[in-house]
């Protein structure tokens, strides 16, 4: 049974899902009132049926909070509610459009040689000593992403924001602390977007001003779609790319295609591993009968190394029958920022690859809740292909 509250910040816990994927395709919790499906195929099912939609029904968790806790709560839930990835129809729609535009136009020649820099002189600079690559490597390249993103010497602050609300996502759990948090964090994101919008810094900053100024939308909309794409390309990247320093090794560098390696990374990664849909009507589910607004959860992560779909699922190897991975969705709400995502590994893979080096851990800390993968500390040291040594740091 997969402990879906567990604490994995010590331990990898991708043995943890393998393990899952392998045992019942289905899960009920109690304390989240949801039904948890863990293998591929029921969770490609789900994502692309027309059974289901991301719009939440009512949490019937919440009848046990006071009056006070409960509005605060509903409040954050009706502000996620405006994300495109949680939600349908018209809305969803219309704001995937403004989003899919400065995502797919963002990996310019001049990000990607911004990054390709940036990973040369970082991993140049490292040497022979210990240093964390969290910090060292995999946030200021994701860092990159977001001042192109904002055209804004404001990142780093976005940035913060952005990881409070994200930091209430991760949890399954209703923690108020949390949620207060949050909310504090999108007030001030509303106001500096209302403040960049007299002139805006980006083309994507421009952009949400068509959902700003639109009264079927407007601010709450417009800063949604913002905080999404904050936290949708800092967290994930920053997990993917210390995916990369964790697991790729030398032999992977040279015996496997770089976008073999890359597509591996994200499969074991799954940066979001949990995404909920809500029956839109009575429908049957495995053995299951779900009625309208019934949830169920559907483990990415599981799926991701469920081994009828991916053989020996901790493995990096060349997969040349297995379906695509679910770590960016399917159907409506796949992830628009899925190439840039792709872009920014690729590039460091290939700067590790030039460079003949891997990252050889020693020293791992996870955040400790399952839903998402974040990383606390990745220590370790650069060493050459084929070596134990590692690479001393160049003459100045």
């Amino acid at each position: 049974m997969l402990d879906v509250f567990g604490d994995f910040s010590a331990n990898d816990p991708a043995a943890a899902l393998a393990e899952a994927a392998k045992g019942c395709p289905y899960q009920w919790q109690p304390e989240t009132q949801a039904l948890y499906a863990l293998r591929a195929g029921d969770v490609r099912q789900v994502l692309t049926s027309k059974d289901f939609w991301s719009e939440r029904a009512p949490d019937r968790r919440a009848a046990a909070l006071s009056e006070d806790d409960r509005q605060r709560r509903t409040k954050l839930k009706e502000f996620l509610a405006l994300w495109p990835v949680f939600s349908d129809g018209e809305h969803h729609r219309r704001v995937r459009r403004v989003a899919i535009r400065p995502l797919r136009q963002v990996v310019t020649p001049a990000l990607l040689g911004s990054w390709e820099r940036l990973a040369g002189r970082r991993l140049a600079e490292a040497g022979e000593d210990a240093f964390d690559w969290v910090d060292h490597i995999a946030r200021p390249l994701a860092r990159e992403t977001i001042a192109a993103l904002t055209g804004s010497a404001d990142a780093d602050r976005l940035i913060d924001l952005g990881g409070l609300v994200m930091n209430e996502l991760a949890t399954s759990r209703i923690e108020m602390a949390r949620i207060d948090a949050a909310l504090e964090a999108i007030d001030e994101l509303r106001d500096w977007l209302r403040t960049a919008l007299t002139d805006p810094p980006s083309a994507f900053v421009a952009g949400l001003a068509e959902l700003w100024d639109d009264e079927k939308f407007g601010p709450d909309s417009a800063t949604a779609l913002l905080t999404q794409i904050i936290t949708g390309a800092h967290d994930p990247v920053v997990t993917a790319l210390c995916v990369a320093g964790e697991r790729v090794t030398g032999d992977m560098l040279t015996e496997l295609s770089p976008r073999t390696v890359r597509e591996e990374v994200f499969r074991i990664a799954t940066p979001f591993r949990f995404a909920s849909r809500y029956a839109r009507r009575p429908v049957t589910v495995g053995s299951h009968r779900l009625n309208t607004g019934d949830r169920i959860v559907l483990c990415l992560g599981t799926a991701n190394l469920d081994p009828d779909f991916h053989p020996a699922p901790l493995e990096f190897r060349r997969r040349t029958t297995s379906p695509r991975s679910l770590s960016f969705g399917a159907g409506e709400h796949y992830c628009p920022g899925a190439p840039l995502a792709h872009a920014i590994v690729g590039v460091l893979l290939d700067s590790l690859a030039d460079l003949g080096v891997h990252f050889s851990v020693e020293n791992a800390e996870r955040e400790p809740e399952l839903a998402m993968l974040r990383y606390r500390r990745l220590v370790g040291r650069l060493v050459r292909h084929g070596s134990s040594r590692a690479v001393p740091r160049p003459s100045s």
